[in-house]
């Protein structure tokens, strides 16, 4: 019986420490995006993605943007809260635009370092959602 008992305790508990963790992240997310702004437009007449941030706080003190999953990796580090760049690109990729996420990770003041990551959509469609992690 204790085993049972002590099975019991022990499963409450990764349960109840899983579920904060979740609240937690949920909470996290809800903060960071009432600050953070990622977007990452393919324009195909242009041939161009445009890349958009913009953090509303002013705080952030190093943001490095990369785009993952091409031959080269693309990677450029920027001082400043707000910022657009233009990204050659001669289309979707063959495995479309979910092989080729575009990450930034942000050095805040208040936040400390935060990953932002989300994936480059067609002009004319809904932007792509925006997923923050605490670094």
């Amino acid at each position: 019986m204790n085993k049972k008992i002590t099975l019991a305790v022990v499963g409450t508990i990764i349960a109840l420490g899983i579920g904060m963790s979740v609240t937690q992240n949920a909470n996290d997310s809800e903060k960071y995006s009432a600050v953070f702004y990622l977007d990452a437009t393919f324009y195909q007449d242009g041939k161009y993605v445009k890349i958009q941030f913009d953090d509303n706080s002013n705080k952030t003190a190093t943001a490095v943007l990369e785009i993952l999953g091409m031959e080269k990796s693309y990677q450029k580090t920027f001082t400043s809260s707000h910022f657009e760049i233009q990204v050659s690109f001669d289309g979707a990729p063959e495995y479309g635009w979910k092989s080729m996420p575009v990450t930034l990770v942000v050095e805040h003041h208040e936040f400390g370092k935060i990953g932002l990551k989300t994936e480059i959509h067609n002009h004319g469609e809904s932007p792509s959602k925006i997923i923050f992690s605490k670094l």
